[in-house]
This record gives structure tokens, C-alpha cells and sequence, in this order.
């Protein structure tokens, strides 16, 4: 949950953004609840979007942890 800031420096609206780890799946235009168990990380913003991507992949290895076993 955040305000997007590598992409939008003025971004006034606070947007959620949900990753579903291990689906591959299409969920557009589906109805999901979303749970929060664990805040990962401040919101940032980041030099590049490969910088933003290896981030990504470390929130994902945290949250795996986090959930021990229940992600997916």
C-alpha cells in the first residue's frame, strides 16, 4: 500500500497493490480479499525499475519466510 513514488512523484491517492505469490492465473475483473499479516516494508522510491524489480523479489523471499509455508 502505497503512493507508487518511482513511478508518480505527486501521486495524491494511496493505492493497493496485491502480489499473489506462486498464481499465474488472471484475477482482472475478479471480486478478492486481501488479508494483511505483516507490514514488509516502507513505501520508497527507487532509481530504476530494475532497482524496484530486485526489491520485488526480496519483499517476495521475505514474505515467504514471514508466512512460513502458507504463501500460494
Amino acid at each position: 500500500m502505497g503512493k507508487r513514488p518511482t513511478f508518480y512523484e505527486d501521486q495524491a491517492m494511496t493505492l493497493l497493490e496485491v502480489h499473489v505469490l506462486d498464481f499465474a492465473g488472471d484475477l482482472y475483473g475478479e471480486q478478492v480479499s486481501v488479508r494483511f499479516d505483516h507490514r514488509l516494508r516502507a513505501d520508497a522510491k527507487f532509481a530504476s525499475v530494475a532497482e524496484l524489480t530486485e526489491q520485488l523479489q526480496l519483499d517476495c523471499e521475505k514474505a515467504r519466510r514471514l508466512l512460513g509455508g502458507r504463501a500460494g
